[in-house]
Parts: C-alpha cells; structure tokens; sequence
C-alpha cells in the first residue's frame, strides 16, 4: 500500500481519502455471510454485480433485485447495488416513489436487525442524474462501506454523503477493482 496526493493503492486499487490524512481504507469494516443482493434503483448493473459477486468471487450470495424486508432475515449483510434505470424500474411495476418506499424500509429493517448495508455504484457517469441521485442520498448515509466506480463519482458526491459517518469509501476505476475489494471486506 502506498499514498499518493490524497490517494491509497492497494493491489492496484484506488481507496479515495475521505478527508485530509484519513484514509478510507476500511480496515474495520468486516461483512459476513450469509447476505443479499438487491437493486436499488432496478438497473441491469444489479446483474453484473451478481456475476462478480457469485461467479467470480463465489460469495454465494442471494440474489433478489425486487427484494422485500422478509428477505432480510437471517441476512448478516445486504449488498444494494444503486442506479437507477426508467426501463427498469417499469418493468418491474415500480415508479420511483414506490422504489424509494422500499428502499427506506429495507435500510429501516437492516438498521434494525444489525445488518451491515454494502452500496455498490458500478455503472458509470451514465447512472448517474437526478433518479439515480435521489436514491445514492438515501442509501450512502446507511451503508458500512461503499464502493463506486471512479466515472460515476467525479463530482465525489459519494464522499460528500459518506464523511457525515465517516463511511470507508472506495473508488476504483474499474468494475474488477470493485471485486478486489469487496473480496476483502467478507471475512472468510
């Protein structure tokens, strides 16, 4: 590991500092299974995180992108994978105050039952706008640990949200950096 200009590598990763001399490298951030992936915001990118996750990483995680508060139980992490897309959220019969609805409950359900909240943005400057936004302020504020691709947080909007817990945040600049580090974060 070594600094750079406010910066952190490890293993080829980018850890963005949350502020002056703190890195957010999230040494005390421990998930654990079993655990869940949902979408918040009901964007393809949910699957992609999935293949990561499940395929590449074996996790084992469940999958269910529409998931309810019940889903919770028994869940020691739940992974919130947040973009929003219009196409999808139709498709799944959601408009985005029913999707914000249920995104407030699962956080309220996972607040309640100690269940620590990871937040992944993977899709990039183009999930980003209004929608997307409106959802990434109500999820970054709850998470333990968030990790974003560097295009869709240029702004460092994420970093902004995330200071008011001083949430670990990890900024990498490709969706496999994001692997690596949620690779970390599960204990074994």
């Amino acid at each position: 590991m070594c600094a750079w200009r406010g910066r952190w590598f490890v293993g080829g990763v980018v850890l963005a500092a949350l502020s002056a001399g703190t890195p957010a490298l999230g040494a005390d951030v421990t998930l654990s299974r079993p655990g869940l992936i949902t979408a918040i915001g009901q964007s393809a990118d949910v699957n992609v995180v999935k293949v990561l996750l499940n395929t590449q990483l074996k996790l084992g995680l469940e999958f269910k992108p529409l998931a309810q508060v019940g889903d919770l139980a028994g869940m020691k992490t739940v992974v919130m994978v947040v973009g929003a897309s219009a196409k999808g959220l139709g498709a799944a019969g959601l408009d985005m105050d029913k999707e914000l609805g249920r995104t407030r409950a699962l956080l309220q359900a996972a607040r309640a039952q100690g269940i620590q909240v990871l937040v992944m943005h993977t899709g990039g400057e183009s999930r980003r706008g209004k929608t997307s936004n409106d959802l990434i302020d109500v999820v970054v504020p709850e998470a333990a640990y968030v990790v974003v691709v560097a295009s869709g947080n240029k702004d460092k909007h994420f970093q902004a949200l995330a200071s008011k817990r001083n949430t670990p945040v990890a900024e990498v600049e490709k969706l496999s950096g994001a692997g690596e580090v949620v690779k970390g974060l599960f204990a074994q």
